[in-house]
């Protein structure tokens, strides 16, 4: 087999992990193994993702965030944010041959953010051998773009937020 295929949802609209986790849910339902790493979201957000390996034995989520980095829910120091992401970028190393498909999810931003030096990622994207890999997150670098095998951009034109409207637990997280 060739190499796995790289995948890019990024922009500044929502969809991103929801299309990467549809799409690693709709492999693990074909028996393939999935693993997701979540470089921002943490334990203590219980988000539907967090549910999928108890609903999929061969989809592992994984997560090494502390938050998102510099918004106003921010509640870690820089240092432990970029401890965690490179925890994150570690745990990715792992898996990969270990799996059929790794999500990165937020690696975009983390990325954006230097949490994690893009040389670090390019690295680890050229050693996925057979491993497919869905790197998500705003702000994906030109070099990613490029290297990638699909590239979808969420534009968003409207969000319930900018009304002052909450997230929906299951629709939303």
């Amino acid at each position: 087999m060739s190499k796995g295929l790289v995948y890019v949802f990024t922009g500044d609209g929502k969809g991103k992990t929801s299309a990467a986790f549809w799409t690693g849910v709709r492999l693990a339902a074909r028996g393939k193994k999935v693993a997701a790493v979540q470089f921002y979201k943490e334990a203590r957000w219980p988000t539907a993702e967090q549910d999928i390996s108890k609903k999929f034995k061969n989809f592992k989520v994984y997560l090494s965030g502390k938050g998102f980095y510099k918004l106003p829910t921010d509640h870690a120091k820089p240092a432990e944010h970029k401890q965690a992401a490179e925890a994150g970028l570690k745990k990715a190393a792992e898996l990969i041959g270990k799996v059929d498909l790794l999500i990165l999810d937020e690696i975009n931003n983390a990325v954006k953010d230097k949490l994690i030096d893009l040389t670090a990622l390019i690295d680890l994207i050229s050693k996925r051998g057979q491993t497919h890999l869905i790197l998500t997150g705003r702000g994906a670098t030109r070099r990613v773009l490029e290297g990638a095998d699909l590239v979808t951009e969420m534009k968003k034109v409207k969000h319930p937020f900018d009304q002052g409207k909450k997230a929906v637990k299951g629709l939303d997280y």
